[in-house]
């Protein structure tokens, strides 16, 4: 009869042996900076950033950056654990160097100092950008092609997939420059925001790309946010087969080893797995926001985050309770904002859970962060969100916010819906008066609710006049 082994304890054993590989397995360097430290690596520039790592037990630790040949020092303690701080100058093209030591010397080459963002979420913020099987990305090949010109300007960090039923301390990672032999492995979104950044700021872009699909959110969240919610037995969970919607385990094996690595901000595309139950998404995305603010300890970090697209999920509209929960996060979230997709799917697409205009997402996310993170002023960057409404006879009047430019259109404006007491909805007849949207049905005499593509696949087409989509909505919530 086979002895039942913890999992736990079999897995603490391996990541010691692990460490202890890392840490001894060298005859050149002791000192073991943590996982995102290594040739090629992007720092944020004008920030005093967190360097730290393991040494040997009670030595001196000194760091050096070639940028000003400041040399400062620590003292690990007594498991050799270590942790410092360099001033880091305006970003630049300029390759430079960090010199570590406690006794044995570490050199880091090729390091750049610019802009950097965390990307994570489930697979369309994982896909790559040549595309899945049968989930193709608009123009890869063109964008490969035209990929060399951001060597030098663009690096990203793609970390692999690690789960673990404890938190962990070191990943594999390994920055890698832009060319079209590593780009077409780049997550297509956030490589289209890096570039974008990097064309308008004019300084080097760094992406730490830390996405898993089908992950939930859950999966991305610490175990003290887990522990308050009731219907989620982490016992019985961490003693299944792992899989990318155990709660937890992305947590701490992919996001506790990085945390505090300086950033300017985060981006997310997430939230397809979490469908089944919308009525909890809202508060769960909140707090898992919170908490990974909490560990980076850089205050409120900007968040910007994308709503799932439009797919038939099957029956109901469950996934349109998704993204209304979405949008209520950027409402009581501060410094977090939506991209609203609701207009990057085709026709074609309504099993196409990677819709292939990845471009346009990343473009509007990077947009975002000019505006709201880099105060680049005169963009307009958020889509219309309804306001409030007002009934007239049989007509509707909606009201929007964002709409400084207007509307796209004034003739065959589809996605909208309209119920009298009797809550059965139909397609409604919509125009614009002024900056508001009336609509109306001939089987609804006395309306009291309007919704707007408030199912799994429906696509609008009223935009602002500076062609951002209306956010879907319903007035009846």
């Amino acid at each position: 009869m086979h002895k039942k082994h913890n999992p736990n304890i079999i897995m603490k054993k391996i990541s010691l042996f692990l460490l202890s590989m890392l840490l001894c397995g060298s005859t050149q360097a002791i000192v073991r900076p943590a996982s995102l430290f290594n040739d090629g690596m992007v720092l944020q520039q004008q920030s005093k950033v967190r360097v730290w790592g393991r040494a040997k037990a009670l030595s001196k630790v000194s760091v050096k950056g070639s940028w000003n040949n400041k040399t400062v020092s620590c003292k690990s303690d007594a498991e050799g654990k270590w942790e410092l701080h360099l001033q880091t100058p305006v970003g630049s093209y300029k390759n430079y160097k960090i010199t570590m030591s406690d006794g044995q010397k570490l050199v880091i080459k090729n390091v750049l100092i610019g802009e950097v963002w965390f990307a994570s979420g489930q697979s369309n913020m994982e896909m790559p950008l040549h595309g899945y099987y049968n989930c193709p990305v608009q123009n890869s090949s063109r964008y490969i092609s035209e990929s060399n010109k951001y060597n030098g300007k663009l690096r990203m960090v793609s970390i692999p997939r690690f789960p673990l039923r404890q938190l962990g301390e070191f990943v594999d990672a390994k920055w890698m420059d832009c060319t079209p032999q590593t780009a077409r492995d780049f997550s297509a979104t956030a490589y289209f925001f890096a570039t974008q950044l990097a064309d308008k700021l004019t300084c080097p872009v760094g992406i730490i790309n830390n996405a898993w699909g089908g992950s939930s959110v859950e999966a991305w969240t610490p175990e003290e946010i887990l522990e308050t919610y009731p219907e989620i037995k982490l016992e019985t969970e961490l003693f299944k087969n792992p899989f990318c919607g155990t709660p937890m385990i992305m947590y701490n094996g992919m996001i506790h080893p990085l945390a505090g690595y300086n950033i300017r901000g985060f981006i997310w595309y997430q939230g397809e797995s979490n469908v089944p139950h919308p009525e909890v998404y809202a508060d769960r995305f909140s707090n898992m926001i919170k908490a990974w603010r909490k560990d980076w300890g850089q205050g409120d970090l900007p968040f910007l985050f994308v709503e799932i697209a439009p797919y038939k999920y099957g029956e109901g509209d469950l996934s349109a309770q998704l993204r209304e929960a979405q949008c209520d996060v950027q409402n009581r979230v501060k410094n977090t904002w939506m991209v609203c997709t609701n207009d990057l799917v085709e026709e074609y697409e309504p099993y196409q859970i990677h819709p292939h205009k990845k471009f346009e997402v990343g473009e509007r996310l990077s947009l975002l962060a000019l505006n709201k993170v880099y105060n680049m002023n005169g963009l307009v960057v958020e889509s219309p969100q309804y306001q409030n409404m007002e009934i007239k006879g049989d007509k509707i009047y909606l009201s929007f916010t964002n709409l400084q430019d207007g509307f796209n259109r004034f003739q065959d404006i589809q996605g909208f819906e309209i119920a009298g007491a009797d809550k059965k909805f139909y397609p409604a007849a919509a125009g614009i008066e002024g900056t508001r949207v009336v609509v109306s049905s001939q089987n609804v005499e006395n309306p009291v609710a309007v919704r707007y593509c408030f199912h799994n696949f429906a696509i609008g087409n009223l935009k602002s006049g500076d062609n951002l989509p209306i956010i879907p909505f319903r007035t009846d919530k």
